[in-house]
């Protein structure tokens, strides 16, 4: 997808509180030195934030050593002036970050970290930037919990500093530790993943057969035909406030289902009234492998997948049909967009909700038994492969990925003056042939939900964009009132 330019970065977000003896403009250098320290930290305790990429453009591209890590080139300290507002260019950093392109990947690990600081400030944001060839979301997840530990630990213990700054220049140059007998495995060299015949076929058959004997279905997103050009992320977000969403999550278990259940059902309503030429929908929900993945194996003792930055994800698919849909519009009134949620609509989507609960469910009870991961050595050019997507009509209308929730406290200084996490968001940026839409979803303990959406510009209309997310803002406010 790198090479192709089918996807091009992923962000989580956080906003960190700053000890008291940090705040100040005559602290700045002791603050820059701290961040930059705990990025250091996570760095060398992360094999794959360590390595570059050669042959990318072959189908056999491999990762590679490298001695040295210059952090100029990774960390990016941006510095807001008095009258700046800092909401406004955070906002559009993220924005225009998603949608950088990596270069010198053979040299260069394709990851960053973005600081915006504006001094006498209580907080600062902490953007993590990769490609996806690196880190999955849960990575990226880990990486802010151990950056939050980092920080912490070195202002309690007085630890020397992992990085050295070259004298009389700004350049901060790492010793990377020779990490090629801790890195991170495939998941398939973990577990046998079986898979039985009948499953092997049929995602075979999905993923290779040809659109001239099979052409699009009822449930195909063929309202955002695949386009490669112009690549661009268009973004929106919302903060659902803590006391709205803890009525929602009690709402969710009442049904009998869960938050990322519930986000599936609004999609399905929000889009069968704006797309009245649909006939019915499919989407996807992408799912955290390390829930199934043996930790200190014999053949990697050394391995915990729950602390380790890779890709460790699969999904799940599920499928939205005409009769679904129609049945959906049927409950609408007749001027749909802005209405409020009847008993009748949400019963409806409680139930869509319990299913699609049900379906996420079953995929995790199975384990590693057949998993879309069994299918992977079946694939002998992902190059071609992903180009074969780019010609076919998109699947899948959404995608909801759903990182749960992130302690905003580290576990070793819950009291007194220390750092801690606020707020996080998570960030995708447009995948040429996947989802047409992706929703992401991340919470802080005891603080506001972060919820985005991002789609291709050109490909999907904004005002469909701005409109969905309007209906998921409004309907949470209903669901909890």
């Amino acid at each position: 997808m790198q090479t192709l330019d089918q996807y091009r970065g992923t962000i989580i977000a956080c906003r960190y509180s700053l000890p008291s003896d940090l705040i100040h403009q005559n602290d700045l250098a002791a603050l820059r030195g701290r961040v930059y320290d705990a990025v250091a930290r996570v760095v060398r305790a992360q094999p794959l934030l360590q390595v570059g990429i050669v042959g990318e453009n072959t189908k056999d591209p491999v990762f590679v050593r490298l001695d040295r890590l210059d952090l100029r080139k990774h960390v990016d300290w941006r510095s807001i002036d008095d009258s700046g507002d800092v909401e406004s260019q955070y906002l559009a950093l993220i924005q225009s970050q998603l949608d950088v392109r990596y270069t010198n990947l053979a040299t260069q690990p394709g990851w960053r970290v973005v600081v915006l600081h504006k001094v006498e400030e209580e907080h600062l944001e902490i953007l993590y930037v990769w490609n996806h060839v690196y880190n999955d979301g849960m990575s990226g997840k880990i990486f802010h919990e151990q950056l939050l530990r980092n920080l912490n630990r070195e202002a309690i213990q007085g630890n020397e500093p992992q990085h050295t700054a070259e004298q009389g220049s700004n350049t901060w140059i790492l010793d990377l530790p020779d990490s090629s007998a801790t890195f991170p495995p495939n998941p398939e060299s973990l577990s046998p993943w079986p898979i039985s015949s009948g499953s092997l076929l049929k995602s075979l058959w999905r993923g290779l057969k040809p659109f001239s004997i099979s052409p699009a279905s009822e449930t195909h997103a063929t309202w955002a035909p695949i386009q490669a050009v112009p690549y661009g992320t268009r973004l929106h977000s919302v903060l659902v406030n803590r006391n709205t969403i803890t009525k929602v999550v009690d709402a969710c278990r009442q049904y009998h289902t869960t938050l990322t259940g519930l986000l599936h059902a609004l999609m399905l309503l929000s889009l069968s009234s704006a797309l009245e030429q649909a006939e019915g929908f499919e989407s996807i929900t992408p799912y955290d492998l390390r829930h199934f993945l043996p930790s200190n194996t014999p053949a990697y003792p050394w391995l915990r997948p729950k602390e380790t930055m890779c890709n460790y994800l699969s999904v799940i698919g599920h499928v939205f049909d005409a009769e679904l849909v129609a049945a959906v519009r049927s409950r609408l009134p007749r001027e749909a967009a802005g209405a409020g949620l009847s008993a009748d609509v949400m019963d409806l989507i409680w139930s869509v909700s319990a299913r699609v609960r049900r379906e996420i469910k079953a995929r995790l009870d199975s384990g590693v038994k057949n998993d879309m991961i069994g299918t992977i050595k079946s694939v002998r050019d992902w190059r071609a492969q992903k180009e074969g997507e780019a010609r076919k009509p998109r699947h899948m209308s959404w995608l909801v990925t759903n990182l749960g929730v992130l302690d905003g406290e580290a576990s070793e200084t819950r009291q007194g003056d220390h750092w801690s996490i606020r707020r996080a968001g998570l960030f995708l940026s447009a995948e040429v042939p996947s989802a047409a839409f992706s929703l992401s979803v991340m919470t802080v303990k005891g603080e506001q939900m972060c919820v985005s959406c991002s789609w291709q510009d050109v490909v999907v209309d904004d005002k469909l964009g701005k409109r969905l997310m309007g209906d998921l803002e409004r309907w949470f406010g209903e669901i909890a009132s």
